[in-house]
């Protein structure tokens, strides 16, 4: 199954400096084996700034264009747990320590509750040219902002035609 979901940029750039390894939801959003496409939203920007900051980059140094479907991954294993497990399992690979420090696991708590899903990201890539969100409007008649999520199970045409174009796009596996 293929999704695409919105990110934000300073996570799209852990995961494509290899430094995110597991992306956690709130849902047993994704399955093993499947495709994600990462649309990065804007996000904080001090948190971008400041990240690249601590990583010893400048912002002009991004791999990703906020409004940009840009590249993707694999869905590894799906893991279920509670927070406190969860936390001890994944403080090192969410990028949540590195964005917001001591306070990463006081934000995954707020945001997954009593429990959530870690899914590993396997086989990163980057397209070498982005979907823009000008380009979705003009093909496909959708304005996309921010919060995106959608996958090959609905029964929108235009969905279908943007996986599809996503499918046949080159990438470069990081």
């Amino acid at each position: 199954m293929e999704h695409v979901i919105a990110l934000h940029q300073v996570y799209a750039e852990l995961i494509f400096r290899g430094l995110k390894t597991v992306e956690l939801r709130k849902r047993k959003t994704f399955g093993e084996g499947d495709l994600v496409f990462l649309y990065v939203a804007r996000g904080n920007p001090y948190e971008l700034r400041d990240t690249l900051r601590r990583l010893g980059l400048h912002e002009e140094q991004t791999l990703t264009q906020r409004g940009t479907i840009a590249g993707g991954f694999e869905v590894g294993e799906v893991i279920k747990a509670d927070l406190d497990t969860l936390w001890e399992m994944t403080k090192d690979t969410s990028g949540l320590t590195l964005v917001h420090g001591e306070n990463g696991k006081k934000w995954l708590g707020e945001y997954i509750k009593d429990f959530g899903y870690a899914f590993t990201i396997e086989r990163p890539f980057l397209f070498k040219e982005p979907v823009t969100r000008e380009e979705m409007k003009e093909k496909y008649g959708v304005h996309v902002e921010g919060i995106i999520h959608v996958s090959r199970r609905t029964r929108k045409e235009w969905v279908k035609n943007l996986m599809e174009d996503l499918l046949a796009r080159e990438a470069v596996y990081l």
